[in-house]
């Protein structure tokens, strides 16, 4: 029942919005957008992931997780590996207050990426799995680090992951984890960047005999022909207007409306509307709100930029969703640097040495082959050695399986997502 309220709510809320933000453009008439405004908007969908760095904090607001869905939590841990379920109270308590740390409805992560190419990084210390004096202690620096290589000129691996705190590297020929993109903050936000492109990308700009990938964003050309028929409303499909905002020099909202696949679950074709508002700074555009209506599965997403620099990069980016019979969800990201055009080194980024007091093993058959092993490298005459090495095998097995079993869930999400 307060879930059904908390949903009608936001729905009401966002609905309110909406119709507030079309008061405020209503004074001056729609009009069909020119072919210059219409380059300008796909401009924007061409921005890709640059050479940068950026750190930020990400919040996400959504609902607090409940003892049944702990508790399966946990029972869904131990079937993938049947040793955790008897593992010492002590432990398995540990185990049950890192869950629900990680899903008390406030989630903080505290990230640093790096974007180069189909190269990623994402160095990360989520507070829900960390005490204070962790963060305390190690101030400017990361708790986790997930490296998509993909590369085989670079490593015949396609990524790692790293616990820092425990000393832990697992490297995987296979996998590949998802990523925040932030550097979308920079262009569009990925639920409103396919309709413009299925109703504006010129098909032969696209990649030969692959699927199009972010990195390949800058090679997409507009194709007039389909920029012509929607500016003089020939279209069948699609349907763009402009309205000048009321008292704000500058912006303008634009209005898409079509029929496509849904970014937003549940995932199919349906009735959408889509809202661009772009402004100028200096001399980029940029987006400065966006939003999604879908009027067949009644799914809202809404998002701002504020706070832009002379690069026109946002510090400060909200996202909200809405879904049927769900709370809204919220992610506030606050980027505290951001280095556009960096100078970084490939290698050192991307491809770290490792210490010799770190466990590195290789996960890519599903079990972990061990490739270096610190207790080989100790003097056989420390008895409590090999005890140590066993608590802190027992530490890793606690406290880093929600974060993998979390990536394993990203990873079959993204395997299952349209494209």
């Amino acid at each position: 029942m307060f879930t059904s309220r908390i949903t009608r709510l936001g729905l009401i809320s966002f609905g309110l919005l909406s119709c507030l933000l079309c008061v405020e453009a209503s004074d001056t008439n729609s009009r069909p957008a020119s072919l210059d405004e219409i380059q300008t908007l796909f401009n924007l969908v061409t921005v890709g992931p640059q050479r940068q760095r950026v750190v930020a904090d990400i919040t996400s607001y959504e609902t607090k997780w409940s003892e049944e869905q702990i508790a399966m939590a946990i029972k869904q841990q131990n079937e993938m590996l049947p040793d955790m379920g008897r593992l010492p109270e002590a432990e398995q308590r540990d185990r049950t207050n890192a869950v629900a740390r990680s899903h008390s409805g406030i989630q903080i992560l505290h990230v640093q990426e790096w974007y180069s190419g189909n190269l990623y990084r994402l160095d990360q210390t989520d507070e829900g799995m960390v005490s204070q004096r962790y963060i305390t202690n190690h101030p400017g620096t990361y708790k986790n680090s997930f490296v998509d290589i993909d590369d085989p000129a670079l490593s015949p691996y396609r990524s790692f992951r790293v616990d820092h705190q425990l000393r832990d590297i697992q490297w995987s020929k296979t996998t590949l984890y998802a990523k925040n993109d932030l550097w979308r903050a920079l262009g569009l936000d990925k639920e409103v960047v396919l309709p413009l492109l299925v109703a504006l990308a010129d098909t032969k700009s696209f990649p030969q005999g692959r699927p199009p990938t972010d990195a390949d964003s800058d090679m997409l050309k507009l194709d007039t022909a389909k920029a012509e028929m929607i500016h003089n409303g020939s279209d069948p499909i699609w349907h763009l207007e402009a309205i000048a905002e009321s008292g704000q020099e500058g912006r303008t909202r634009f209005i898409l409306r079509g029929r496509i696949m849904s970014l937003i679950q549940p995932y199919e074709e349906s009735d959408q509307e889509f809202v661009y508002v772009v402004g100028q700074v200096g001399q980029r555009p940029v987006c400065l709100e966006a939003s999604v209506t879908n009027y067949t599965t009644h799914v809202s997403f809404f998002s701002t930029r504020e706070d832009f620099d002379s690069q026109g990069f946002p510090h400060v980016w909200k996202r909200t969703t809405v879904t049927l019979d769900s709370p809204a969800k919220q992610i506030d990201v606050v980027f505290k640097e951001v280095e556009l055009n960096a100078t970084f080194d490939d290698r050192q980024v991307f491809l770290p040495v490792f210490a010799t007091n770190y466990i590195v093993s290789d996960v890519t058959s599903g079990k972990a082959a061990i490739l270096q092993n610190p207790i080989h490298s100790v003097k056989r005459n420390q008895p409590e050695t090999d005890v140590n090495l066993v608590k802190r095998l027992i530490i890793l097995c606690v406290l880093g399986l929600v974060p993998l079993w979390l990536g394993i869930r990203l990873l079959r999400y993204k395997g299952n997502k349209p494209t």
